[in-house]
């Protein structure tokens, strides 16, 4: 099973302590709206959607959402999640390569880290390009990620950290230069002496190898960000970048 399966299988506190709802998500749809400028009820595509901690958010103002995942189990979360706030998000089980829509959204958004899992570049444009195919002609795509620089200038080859659960999570992390792939074994100890372990494998791209990816796909590239939608430098933690059909 690719490691992106495996990750979100199933409920876990490990994942849930990185991925999980938080403040953030909330601050992050807010400056979303605000910088894509969104009419209301404006047609919104939450790629990646996971248990959809950003696609609710936008419900919640008014947006018609369709949020896409891989994962049946994050999908079957944001479901429950939607019916508790009362709002309605449509879902769609799908490989973000595979998506089929045809000029139907006024914006995409893939956030949080979600692009850079597959096998290969050439695996990864296209979703880029199957996200071109979804937006209308002048519809926003905003991409928000790990900056490769940050995370290669902060690598740890080792750490651990405890999750409110009790579970203690190893980490040993390595950097493929070959491939500008970044490598991570997670393993997890459960307090009844439960293991558990888990790959990660992120293509971690350069904000000019993805303007490029972007331009093969016929999206042109209007705004680059880092950290609080501040100028990207180095040491700027998150990337975004805002590019048109």
């Amino acid at each position: 099973m690719a490691w992106y399966k495996d990750l979100f299988a199933d409920e876990d506190p490990v994942r849930a302590h990185m991925y999980g709802e938080s403040e953030s998500s909330r601050a992050l749809v807010d400056s979303i709206v605000e910088k894509l400028e969104l009419a209301p009820g404006a047609r919104i595509l939450d790629l990646c959607c996971g248990q959809g901690r950003h696609s609710i958010h936008l419900a919640r103002r008014g947006y018609d959402v369709v949020g896409v995942d891989l994962s049946d189990h994050q999908l079957g979360m944001c479901r429950e999640a939607a019916a508790r706030e009362g709002v309605e998000v449509r879902l769609v089980h799908c490989d973000a390569r595979e998506i089929d829509f045809d000029s139907e959204f006024d914006a995409v958004l893939n956030l949080w880290t979600s692009f850079g899992y597959l096998e290969s570049d050439a695996e990864d444009q296209k979703v880029l390009d199957a996200v071109y195919r979804a937006l209308k002609p002048g519809g926003a795509f905003l991409i928000e990620m790990i900056n490769a620089y940050s995370l290669i200038a902060r690598h740890v080859p080792r750490d651990w950290m405890e999750t409110a659960e009790g579970v203690h999570v190893l980490i040993d992390r390595h950097f493929d230069t070959a491939t500008s792939r970044h490598c991570e074994r997670q393993a997890a100890i459960y307090p009844d002496g439960r293991r558990r372990e888990i790959d990660i494998v992120l293509r971690l791209y350069t904000c000019p190898e993805l303007t490029r990816m972007l331009e093969a796909a016929g999206l042109r590239a209007e705004a680059v960000f880092g950290d609080d939608w501040s100028a990207l430098l180095a040491e700027s933690r998150r990337m975004a970048v805002l590019a048109r059909r």
